[in-house]
């Protein structure tokens, strides 16, 4: 009777160990390179990139509302059905157009809800994250001095 107790703890410990890590094997299955993208290694941009693209008016500076406006752009562009959600073919358009502009920085879309579709606030997730991150001082806005907070800027002719 010990015996079939001990293998019935040791099965419910696997059980538990394979619930647990599947997640990880998930997203390692996702990340491991593929043969197309092995053929050259993509050129390094960083994250900064991501924002810099909605500096609508090119002052050097991305404010909250420029990024919401840039965002809401593209999440129209993107629902071409015009349902306020994006389907899966929609969402595989999206991604392979940010890995061909971005390749080291590209940030996929992620059903993070799980219902199917791709919301604008799932939509918005990344960038909106990338500058409440880099927007130090809380302002909203990024300023050169955020986008580069190594790079001394000169300061304004009086």
């Amino acid at each position: 009777m010990a015996t079939a107790t001990a293998l019935w703890r040791a099965a419910k410990i696997a059980a538990r160990s394979a619930v647990t890590c599947w997640p990880a094997l998930l997203v390692y299955a996702c990340a491991a390179p593929t043969p197309s993208s092995l053929q050259g290694q993509a050129e390094f941009h960083p994250p900064r990139a991501i924002l810099e693209a909605y500096d609508a008016n090119h002052d050097g500076e991305v404010s909250r509302a420029e990024l919401e406006q840039g965002l809401h752009a593209e999440f129209t562009k993107a629902d071409a059905r015009q349902t306020g959600c994006l389907d899966a073919d929609e969402v595989r358009a999206v991604n392979q157009q940010r890995w061909a502009q971005d390749q080291s920085t590209a940030s996929p879309l992620v059903d993070f809800q799980g219902n199917g579709c791709i919301d604008f606030d799932e939509f918005a997730a990344t960038a909106r994250s990338l500058f409440e991150q880099m927007d130090a001082n809380g302002d909203g806005k990024v300023a050169p001095n955020e986008f580069h907070p190594r790079k001394r800027l000169a300061p304004p002719p009086p």
